[in-house]
């Protein structure tokens, strides 16, 4: 399957991974004063330009639209994990089965004693959350400082490049995932 629109030429940028977020937004902008339907544009094309700066403003979008330009379709999420990522797997797990194990028991306290015993956990537990969330966006922030490899071996090597960004895409989209149960995990705290 092909990519229907290019993305990076709607906002007129080249094909990488590694792009200047500020001139993103200014390009954008610009191109919005021109194609908005209330100054004349059509929504069609305004609707595309929304899309694009969706994709492109975030890195994680952009390197799988540019893998998509540059290889076609996104193979399916198959592969083995990173060693950081397994680790993170880990205590990813222990952290959000924990929270719900300490939610699950304080839904049943029913006496003030039992509530009171669960209160004294709840520090501890939050605190894993928030230990693994910030593990988890270190490492998401860590692969994203790579991006200037995938522009690198996009020129060096292709075959390279298309196994360092899926491997890449692959972690980050787990990341993703376990950054969201985590906050969904947090959010029982509030």
């Amino acid at each position: 399957m092909e990519v229907e629109v290019d993305y990076f030429a709607v906002l007129g940028q080249e094909h990488r991974a590694e792009l200047e977020i500020a001139a993103i937004r200014d390009e954008f902008q610009r191109l919005s004063r021109e194609c908005h339907p209330d100054a004349g544009g059509e929504l069609q094309a305004f609707e595309t330009l929304n899309q694009a700066h969706s994709v492109i403003s975030d890195p994680v979008s952009r390197l799988r639209h540019l893998y998509e330009l540059e290889f076609g379709q996104f193979p399916p999420s198959s592969g083995g994990f990173s060693h950081q990522a397994l680790g993170l797997f880990e205590t990813v797990g222990a952290a959000v089965a924990g929270a719900a194990a300490f939610f699950q028991r304080k839904i049943s306290a029913t006496t003030a004693i039992a509530r009171a015993l669960i209160a004294r956990d709840e520090q501890g537990v939050q605190r894993a959350v928030i230990d693994a969330c910030g593990k988890v966006r270190s490492r998401r922030d860590e692969l994203l400082l790579s991006l200037p490899e995938v522009d690198r071996q996009l020129v060096a090597d292709r075959e390279v490049a298309r196994a360092f960004v899926e491997d890449l895409c692959r972690e980050l989209a787990f990341l993703a995932k376990w950054e969201r149960q985590l906050n969904e995990s947090m959010a029982g705290f509030l």
